[in-house]
């Protein structure tokens, strides 16, 4: 039980605490003002679920989140990221490219060109410092038991981390809990959303989870939007999830421009022109236990992965 004038105290600390960082001061900021404004940061103990269609920029939108988080705000913070997708030298690699803007394809293959190599040597010297506040476990599977001794193990050590990311949850396995047919594509083990719960409340942290299930239905091809009945069918209790997001990227109106450094023929929704490779992103968030059921809005370049709000219709 808590007096009102408590209340009002940390209350007051809150207010002050946001005008010093400009971030919430409940929970880990996102490094991104409207999405913070959308969701309040993201809060302890919470569950957060980042869902799309394939070959939507799920993993690039993690990754520049976690870039955000780690390395670019003013109050960098800790997090661990479990990437059951995809390595971690190629999480490094994609982290490269979105920080410094040089495209996959130099990254990846490499470059004879001496001004994207000097550009890569300056990026790597200015984020390698801080670099530090990010763990990533590359495990191709891994089960909740794994995740549950590895937090323990850091919590012991003082390295628990502010937030825990894992893409593709389909890859966890649940003790007791048996495996989904294979025919049954998305379907997760029917109490893995209910362990991820735990974790978050047992360890006090905010956990981001994202899977590989379509939040697509099949039977609907009107306008392909994502459903949240469709993530219910496939085992998502949503009752035990705080914030649900569904990344969606758009088809494009095309309007007359002879500007070089604009796309030619694509605009924004704000009406705003895009950069020249870069493509319009929404954040869609149907159910949100911590603030309005709105739309947060990007832009995109996935050639380099790099992901920045779109300021101007937000």
């Amino acid at each position: 039980m808590q007096t009102l004038k408590n209340i009002l105290d940390a209350e007051l600390d809150r207010l002050i605490s946001i005008q010093h960082f400009q971030e919430p001061a409940v929970g880990v900021s996102s490094g991104f003002k409207y999405l913070d404004r959308a969701i309040n940061g993201f809060r302890p103990q919470h569950l957060y679920l980042l869902s799309a269609a394939p070959e939507s920029g799920k993993t690039a939108f993690l990754l520049n989140l976690l870039l955000c988080i780690t390395v670019k705000k003013k109050n960098p913070a800790k997090a661990l990221f479990y990437s059951l997708d995809i390595s971690a030298a190629e999480v490094a690699q994609r982290l490269l490219s979105c920080n410094s803007g040089v495209t996959m394809e130099h990254v990846f293959y490499g470059t004879t060109k001496s001004e994207v190599i000097e550009k890569l040597y300056i990026d790597v010297d200015q984020i390698k410092d801080l670099s530090t506040n990010l763990f990533i476990e590359d495990y191709p599977s891994c089960s909740i038991e794994t995740i549950r001794a590895q937090l323990t193990e850091l919590k012991a050590q003082n390295q628990l981390p502010s937030i825990v990311v894992i893409d593709n949850i389909n890859r966890i396995a649940v003790e007791g809990d048996p495996t989904p047919e294979s025919d049954d594509y998305g379907v997760i083990p029917a109490s893995l959303i209910e362990q991820l719960k735990k974790i978050a409340i047992d360890f006090n942290i905010p956990l981001l989870i994202s899977p590989e299930t379509s939040p697509l239905d099949p039977d609907v091809e009107t306008d392909r939007m994502p459903r949240l009945y469709v993530l219910r069918q496939k085992n998502f209790n949503l009752h035990l999830i705080d914030v649900v997001m569904f990344l969606l990227m758009p088809n494009y109106y095309a309007v007359p421009t002879g500007e070089d450094d604009i796309n030619p023929g694509h605009v924004s929704r704000a009406g705003y022109p895009l950069p020249k490779g870069f493509s319009e992103m929404h954040l869609r968030i149907p159910l949100n236990r911590c603030g309005p059921i709105t739309t947060v809005y990007f832009n995109a370049n996935m050639e380099s992965q790099t992901i920045m709000e779109d300021v101007g219709y937000n």
